[in-house]
């Protein structure tokens, strides 16, 4: 979805044709590698860029505490060095470091070791030209870029370890009337991304935190952006690596009169790989407030991590995901929000992971005559799953006067296998006063066949009030998708409250003709009902 969207501008790039090759070459490697400073201390450079300038190949340039001037560009493949993250600060500039060079035929090789990098504004970048023909149009990487090399496979190899990148913003400073139609022409294109790290190369954190960057009309520079993506990490084309890392309270925000996409408030891969780690997501956000009609494409989508159809693979495993969020309201058509937490296109591998307590929240406004469909408060994932515990998360749908949809209150699964799994105490809250209502799934929606395999789904609900339509499945609602086994596992204490007009099926379990396969499992105490349908094609060994 959104890989898609971005290759509209990328489209617009390949059109002009390769960029020309840069003319200088990487800088000759130095017979001995030398270590340099930066610093009060004698004999040390006062700015960073004056020591990258002096450095060569394999140098390690130090860096003394103190607030340093941003704005760098490394294009040398050296080791820094600060004294800590909290003595050792590189401040300011648009973005505040550059890890290479666009087009480069060769990038370098760096890593980057104890500070912060923090205030770095950013309102256009050197793609924008390349792109779209306009500078200003898109926005990328406010703390570090690393820009794609000459034959658009990746980018520099960097490695920041034990560091804190913080407190950036990014906003574009023109619009172009590239987008789909709106009412008064075509839509205006503008992009933000990246907020804390833009990376088309191979990127590995470790030991960092990358936190409270703002893209889009969160940045409060401009609220020209139609597509906010990546608040704090995007990666575009080579592979992402995060372990022992934090990634919190990132925001990507989208608003009238343009914006159109949110997305990927903590981390969005749009090509390479995601391998993460032993570390934490929370307290993310995909924000939209949108003032545009039901024939425009809209949606906030994944506060926390967006894996695209262009990414090459997905691993996280040891880690948390909680408290993030996806939201948005229209104030004239159609709103519609999902995946809270973990948003993949493609098949992934989760094990030994909590993702708790996200959610989803899509609302029309008053005066608005569109619908809502909200979507899957932990996410929307399709694999294979050991050990995940999906837990405390919520989808809020509501319509002002229009028709309103909502499902998996915990996730939508596209099909996979969940071994050793706990889906607990997610709720779905739907609301049409005045519409049809389509609610399933307090626990999960289930999209294609799904395996369940020692697991329990236990005090998940959906409560709907609506003038008519259904809320289906209080544990799990198998609406069509496909074959379902229960092995080993237990369907107890959900729930489907509804208003009188509405049907009210499957307390534990709904089923629409499709089979279900139960060995050593328990499907009790659910309300109003324990299972709607497993009777016709059940199976039990």
């Amino acid at each position: 979805m959104g890989a898609s969207r971005r290759n509209l501008a990328v489209a617009l790039f390949l059109l002009i044709g390769t960029p020309v090759a840069a003319s200088a070459s990487a800088p000759a490697a130095s017979a001995k590698a030398e270590s340099l400073c930066v610093g009060a201390s004698p004999g040390c450079f006062p700015g960073l860029q004056a020591a990258i300038a002096a450095a060569h190949d394999g140098d390690t340039i130090h860096i003394g505490p103190g607030t340093f001037q941003g704005g760098v560009t490394i294009d040398v493949g050296v080791r820094i060095v600060g004294a800590g993250a909290g003595r050792t600060v590189i401040n300011g500039g648009g973005p505040v470091l550059t890890i290479g060079e666009i087009f480069a035929p060769t990038e370098p090789t760096v890593s980057i070791d104890g500070v912060t990098i923090t205030g770095g504004v950013t309102r256009s970048s050197p793609e924008s030209i390349p792109f779209v023909g306009q500078e200003g149009v898109m926005a990328r990487g406010g703390g570090v870029e690393i820009p794609p090399n000459a034959d658009f496979t990746g980018g520099a190899t960097a490695t920041i370890t034990n560091s804190v990148i913080t407190g950036n913003r990014v906003a574009p400073s023109a619009t172009l009337p590239i987008g789909p139609s709106c009412p008064s022409g075509p839509c205006a294109f503008a992009s933000a991304i990246g907020g804390g790290v833009d990376s088309w190369g191979t990127l590995t954190l470790d030991r960092t935190t990358i936190s409270n960057n703002r893209i889009g009309s969160a940045s409060g520079l401009s609220a020209l952006a139609s597509d906010a993506e990546g608040a704090g990490i995007d990666s575009s084309l080579a592979p992402l690596t995060i372990t022992n890392s934090t990634i919190s309270g990132n925001l990507a925000s989208g608003s009238a009169p343009n914006g159109r996409f949110a997305d990927g408030g903590a981390i969005f891969v749009g090509g390479g790989s995601l391998s993460m780690s032993n570390s934490t997501v929370s307290g993310n956000s995909a924000i939209l407030a949108a003032d545009l009609p039901n024939s425009v494409e809209l949606d906030a989508h994944a506060g926390g991590i967006h894996v695209t159809d262009g990414a090459t693979g997905a691993t996280i495993t040891g880690s948390t995901i909680t408290g993030n969020s996806a939201t948005m309201t229209n104030s004239l058509g159609d709103a519609a929000a999902d995946s809270g937490g973990l948003h993949a296109d493609i098949d992934v591998v989760l094990a030994s992971d909590v993702i708790s307590d996200n959610h989803v929240s899509a609302q029309t406004l008053p005066g608005s005559t569109g619908n809502v469909d909200g979507e899957s408060g932990a996410g929307e994932f399709s694999g294979t799953f050991n050990k995940i515990r999906l837990t405390g998360n919520t989808v809020y749908a509501r319509s002002a006067a229009g028709d309103a949809s909502a499902g998996g209150g915990a996730s939508v699964f596209d099909g996979g296998v969940i071994t050793n799994g706990i889906v607990s105490d997610n709720h779905l809250y739907a609301f049409s006063p005045f519409g049809s209502l389509d609610a399933g799934g307090g626990g999960m929606g289930i999209t294609s066949g799904l395996t369940l395999r020692n697991t329990i789904v236990s005090g998940n609900s959906i409560v709907a009030r609506g003038a008519s339509g259904s809320a289906l499945g209080g544990g799990l609602n198998d609406d069509g998708g496909g074959p379902l086994a229960l092995l080993n596992s237990s369907v107890t204490g959900n729930a489907v409250v509804g208003t009188a007009g509405l049907t009210v099926k499957g307390g534990g379990l709904y089923l629409q003709d499709e089979p279900l396969t139960l060995s050593n499992s328990v499907i009790a105490q659910n309300v109003p009902d324990q299972c709607f349908g497993c009777g016709p094609r059940l199976i039990r060994r």
